[in-house]
């Protein structure tokens, strides 16, 4: 009777959707995005017209809704500023900048080209509009996740400077001056001043307080999920199924890992003497990137609308969104697997010092590669686990590690 009562007394510990979230790759903001346009669609199809958002209006149409984005944006860039500190421009300085710069250069170029060449309307069902958002982004959360078992200073010292332009700030700029506003200049500098200045305040209050970078610093964790229901918001799945779309998607995703994933490997590789793992585990898709095509919406481009032009954006970019951050875990494991089977000496040269596990679960005592080296303990607590999770939700891990003391000091008292 006794241990009945005991176990009619356990506390519900809850659905642990948040869990659930962040076992999917960028989660927190792709399932409100699916949501969001299973809804979106049901509604238009079903007699409404409109998203549910904007049939019941405010509040939830700026807050599920597109009309909403600017503002969750907004809050991104200043949490995002918070973070920012003097110390991450000279760790990135070191490793970090050459591989955004590998990134980014070639990227810039190929939109320029294209809009050049192609027009707006771009080539193959990919408009310039939606290539420009594409190859410029990358997803510094993720990032921060799968390097843990290999990251050093200098790398970690990359998420915020990569954060900084994976923001919609540099795309928004270069889309803005291949196209012409719907006003005068100047308000499409005031524009852009409007976007810098999120930012840098938050920059300038999170090096003055650290207590508001402790508080702002879990910002955006907070906000994807409100972005993912304001995506998916524009979003009509019956026009995103079509299979031009789903083409133009696939396309898009391996030229987009032509583009990030080739020269700044090799850069990586043979120019910084690395083994590789931080240029293809910057090879996703940040979610933001998905809110840049509604920012120049009211641009034309050689006489054609920007909201024209870049209809199908949302639904591209979130099928290339979903593509990359599965596969950019995979694709850094095999890189590394591949890098510490055949380079040995290199290894021990570039982690004796930061990761000695990593190599003593590699290596037997003789220095010999482990061919079953997955079954050693270091790798079943860090690669049989969703890396990503560990470095997306610390608070939380600080929370289920006291509860776990919490019931060890109960065990205890008993």
């Amino acid at each position: 009777m006794a241990d009945i009562e005991k176990k009619e007394k356990k506390p519900f510990k809850g659905v642990k959707i948040w869990d659930f979230l962040n076992k999917i790759p960028a989660g927190t903001m792709f399932v409100p995005l699916v949501i969001s346009a299973i809804i979106t669609t049901i509604c238009i199809h079903c007699g409404l017209g409109v998203s549910l958002w904007n049939y019941l209006g405010n509040p939830m149409k700026d807050l599920f809704g597109s009309t909403g984005q600017m503002l969750l944006i907004g809050l991104m860039l200043f949490c995002t500023g918070t973070t920012i500190t003097g110390r991450d421009f000279i760790e990135v300085g070191k490793r970090g900048i050459w591989i955004i710069l590998a990134r980014l250069i070639p990227a810039y170029i190929i939109c320029a080209i294209v809009f050049v060449c192609c027009g707006v309307n771009g080539f193959a069902g990919i408009d310039s509009i939606t290539l420009a958002c594409c190859l410029t982004s990358a997803n510094a959360a993720l990032y921060m996740g799968i390097i843990q078992p290999y990251g050093d200073d200098s790398d970690k010292g990359t998420f915020p400077i990569m954060l900084i332009f994976s923001m919609p700030l540099v795309p928004f700029i270069f889309l803005s001056c291949m196209g012409s506003g719907s006003s005068d200049i100047t308000t499409s500098i005031l524009q852009i001043i409007s976007l810098l200045i999120p930012f840098l305040l938050g920059v300038l209050l999170g090096n003055l307080d650290q207590k508001i970078r402790n508080v702002f610093k879990g910002g955006n964790a907070i906000i994807l999920p409100f972005l993912g229901f304001q995506f998916g918001s524009t979003i009509d799945l019956v026009n995103a199924f079509q299979g031009e779309v789903i083409l133009a998607a696939l396309l898009l995703t391996v030229i987009y890992w032509a583009v990030t994933m080739i020269i700044p490997y090799l850069v990586d590789r043979f120019i910084l003497k690395r083994p590789g793992y931080a240029s293809v585990a910057s090879c996703s898709l940040a979610g933001v990137a998905l809110s840049i095509p509604a920012m120049v919406a009211t641009y034309t481009f050689n006489g054609v609308s920007g909201a024209d032009a870049a209809k199908n954006a949302t639904a591209i970019l979130a099928f290339v969104l979903f593509i990359t951050n599965i596969l950019a875990p995979f694709f850094t494991k095999r890189t590394m697997n591949a890098y510490l089977k055949h380079n040995h000496d290199d290894a021990v040269r570039v982690f004796e010092r930061s990761h000695p596990e990593l190599l003593a679960a590699v290596y037997d005592e003789n220095g010999n590669y482990r061919t079953h080296h997955h079954n050693h303990e270091f790798y079943k607590k860090i690669f049989h686990l969703k890396s990503h999770k560990n470095s997306a939700n610390p608070e939380q891990n600080n929370e289920n590690s006291s509860e776990k003391s919490d019931k060890e000091e109960e065990k205890v008292n008993k």
